[in-house]
């Protein structure tokens, strides 16, 4: 059964524990590259405003994650496994050339260019023995963060929504069910927490690509000339240390 992770952001303080507790346990990277953060939203004007939420991280995306295809030495792929279903990059075949970055609807992947490699959340993949939970979810210091199996993780995701409802928050929702292994409870739409529409899958994001002679595959959309020459030079300084 897989595992998941619910965020509740209407309990979310923005206090960052989860980054800190993530950053203490995957400290390898400079200052600056996180597997997770957070970011805050402020609606309204002085003197009301408020402010929401967001524990920015890898959602893991289910149908089609958008930053597979694109890589062009084949780096980032689904664990395998009755607990598997996360999206990995491979430290050891990364290139460091970036798209995953550009592609990535979440801003998840960040770049590390003291080592060339792209960062992201595994999930603690690596770091967890069995019965253990992420880092960042130990780390929350108001039980907003969530991790178990599937089923039982959208039960209270739901739960937790028809809470909001009965309390007067009408567009409180489950975000993330439809496409991903990590879900947010979100008491606003979507688009206030700079999320895409549910069903954002590589098929409906466009993506298309097209394969060279040694295997490697090019993204064609939206990455710009700049994105194109980053990516050939990436690949010529690789095949350059491989001569070596």
């Amino acid at each position: 059964m897989s595992k998941t992770m619910l965020i509740d952001q209407t309990k979310c303080i923005g206090c960052s524990a989860c980054t800190v507790a993530c950053k203490n346990v995957y400290d390898h990277t400079p200052f600056g590259v996180l597997r997770t953060s957070m970011k805050k939203y402020e609606q309204g004007s002085y003197p009301d405003t408020s402010f929401r939420f967001r524990k920015v991280m890898c959602m893991h995306c289910q149908n089609g994650a958008p930053c597979i295809d694109p890589c062009p030495v084949d780096a980032i792929s689904y664990k395998d496994g009755e607990d598997g279903g996360m999206v990995l990059i491979d430290q050891e075949t990364c290139i460091g050339c970036g798209l995953c970055v550009n592609v990535c609807p979440f801003g998840a992947p960040k770049m590390d260019d003291e080592r060339r490699k792209a960062e992201k959340c595994t999930f603690c993949n690596d770091q967890l023995v069995p019965g253990q939970t992420p880092y960042c979810a130990d780390a929350c210091p108001v039980g907003a963060i969530a991790y178990g199996d599937r089923e039982e993780v959208i039960a209270a995701g739901e739960a937790r929504v028809s809470q909001l409802k009965n309390a007067g928050r009408n567009q409180a929702s489950l975000y993330g069910t439809d496409d991903a292994i990590v879900f947010y409870v979100l008491d606003a739409p979507a688009s206030i927490y700079d999320l895409p529409k549910e069903g954002y899958t590589l098929a409906s994001l466009g993506w298309k690509t097209i394969t060279s002679p040694v295997g490697s595959l090019v993204a064609l959309a939206a990455m710009g000339s700049m994105g194109l020459t980053r990516l050939r030079n990436r690949m010529e300084e690789v095949e350059k240390e491989e001569n070596k």
